[in-house]
């Protein structure tokens, strides 16, 4: 096995994916990628390779891809440049000499997905499937920790929980379960080449039950309520948080940097059906069953979104 870059390596995927391959084989060629370098100071003090690296900036890429074999491409924040960055990726890996990319896309990608993060990914799974490199695309179902912490824990204060996502199904799946599946991936390229994987939790869930459980964890009657896209397009107004997407817009009090107009469209996706979507993909992947999503509302129920973050090195 060869070089693998990790592009995207200062974020939380990246961070919990690095540590996993050096728990793996601390002997591991790892290049970890980032716009801000000096957040990995840590890292480069450890002996392991970190370079400046943008995908908006494509010489950034040549040299910081140079020499590898596989590259783990953590997809991009901006929406609406998504598609650009992620080419510019692709291009760059094919001019390096690598040979297999792993990507994170979302769950119940197709053409029809009304949630404008599925389109940025879809448009990417087709340029990468199109690119002659071997490839792994991890289909990531929405986080049980923003299920459970940004969208659950402000309802126990409450009581109400309010959402555009109707009475669809979701099946939410642990950071660490998505860390684990794209870890074993990028060690073992060859077995999972060519594989589009759906990444999800143990179950299919409502918000209904989501409230549910959250009620039994949380010890307080919580009720979940759906509502219309132009309701919650209008709390996210009321509370500050900006229709598009910047990368310089600062956290919201939970700690995430989301624009609204792409968090209602992923939350009318889930209505629609695209969302319910159950797999056994994480344990085909890496031999263990993933957690349940009440196992990381009781481990993570105490915590602000941004601290579960944190708490990763």
């Amino acid at each position: 096995m060869g070089r693998i870059v990790i592009s995207g390596a200062s974020g939380d995927l990246g961070r919990r994916v690095t540590d996993l391959l050096l728990n793996a084989d601390p002997r591991v060629e790892l290049t970890l990628v980032t716009r801000n370098p000096e957040k990995l100071g840590r890292r480069a003090e450890q002996g392991l390779r970190v370079c400046r690296g943008d995908y908006r900036d494509p010489e950034s890429l040549n040299a910081a891809y140079s020499g590898a074999d596989t590259l783990f491409l953590i997809s991009g924040m901006n929406l609406g440049r998504r598609i650009s960055g992620h080419r510019t990726a692709i291009a760059a890996a094919q001019r390096a000499g690598i040979r297999h990319v792993v990507y994170t896309s979302v769950g119940g990608v197709q053409p029809k997905n009304p949630a404008l993060s599925a389109k940025d990914h879809y448009q990417t799974e087709l340029d990468l499937q199109g690119s002659g490199l071997a490839y792994t695309i991890l289909r990531n179902s929405l986080y049980s920790e923003i299920v459970s912490n940004v969208l659950l824990a402000p309802a126990a204060a409450t009581g109400l929980m309010k959402q555009a996502t109707g009475d669809g199904f979701l099946a939410p799946v642990a950071k660490s379960d998505v860390a684990r599946s794209a870890a074993t991936c990028l060690l073992q390229n060859e077995r999972h080449a060519g594989a589009v994987y759906e990444i999800t939790g143990t179950e299919l869930l409502t918000f209904h039950d989501v409230a549910r459980i959250g009620s039994e964890v949380h010890g307080v009657s919580i009720r979940y309520v759906p509502v219309s896209a132009e309701e919650r397009l209008s709390f996210f107004d009321s509370v500050g948080i900006p229709r598009t997407y910047d990368p310089h817009m600062p956290p919201s009090a939970d700690g995430h940097m989301w624009a609204s107009d792409e968090l209602v469209s992923a939350e009318v996706a889930v209505a629609e059906g695209y969302q319910a979507i159950l797999s056994h993909h994480v344990k085909h992947i890496t031999g263990q069953d993933p957690a349940s999503l009440r196992s990381v509302m009781e481990r993570c129920k105490s915590l602000r979104y941004a601290e579960i973050d944190a708490a990763v090195s």
